[in-house]
């Protein structure tokens, strides 16, 4: 695993003196309320807390990067077609339903089967990128960034222990109805279909978190060095 070259504490400086990008207008009368406008069209990741390291690495873990980013990009292809295939289905719902008098109703299913590899993909996706909801007071009240980090490493260690329990017992229910033959009512479909999206949102979430954890443990080794040249 490649070290990056002095990065992190960079990030941290800036972190600290960040400012908000978004301004609000003058009321255009007494009383009116501010018109916030962002000046930014992608929100920006929380530092530290995302898979993808913000520093230059190389060796085995820069090797291993490029194959995870595939692997990203083949979640974001997938969520982008099953959300256009569940909004036809829902289109074409209500056309029969309300056009044609006549409902199908294993489109209800269909739109369950691409809801449910929506949605926990998305976790994976979501966690890879750093855009899941996580709460900021830490750095409020504490001002090391060592500490931080260290604080930060651990609750990722703890949510890797979190999903991988939750994703043992994703591949148990998946593989037991897989064992079972269970059918969907309409459809008749496998119904391991359905909860193997569990099995990829975990495996993916779980993926992101110890990529998160390397980065945060990397971090950690830098500014112990850092302090140690200084002394």
């Amino acid at each position: 695993m490649g070290l990056p070259s002095g990065g992190p504490n960079a990030f941290w400086e800036d972190n600290m003196e960040r400012e908000s990008k978004q301004h609000p207008r003058d009321p255009v009368e007494r009383g009116a309320s501010f018109i916030y406008d962002p000046e930014v069209t992608v929100a920006e990741p929380p530092e530290h807390v995302t898979a993808v390291p913000e520093w230059d690495v190389s060796g085995g873990y820069a090797a291993f990067l490029k194959i995870e980013k595939l692997y990203a990009k083949l979640l974001a292809h997938g969520l982008a077609l099953f959300s256009i295939c569940l909004a036809v289905l829902m289109f074409a719902q209500v056309v029969l339903r309300y056009g044609l008098n006549s409902p199908f109703v294993g489109i209800e299913e269909m739109a369950l089967l691409f809801g449910a590899w929506i949605y926990f993909p998305a976790m994976a996706y979501v966690s890879r990128q750093g855009e899941h909801i996580h709460g900021g007071i830490l750095t409020l009240v504490v001002s090391s960034p060592k500490i931080v980090q260290t604080v930060r490493l651990i609750m990722t260690l703890l949510s890797i222990v979190a999903c991988a329990v939750f994703g043992y017992f994703a591949i148990k229910y998946a593989f037991f109805e897989i064992e079972k033959g269970r059918l969907s009512s309409y459809l008749r479909w496998p119904k391991g279909i359905w909860s193997f999206s569990l099995v990829i949102g975990f495996a993916g979430t779980l993926l992101a978190l110890l990529m998160q954890a390397a980065n945060q443990f990397i971090d950690i080794r830098m500014m112990q060095s850092k302090g140690a040249e200084q002394c």
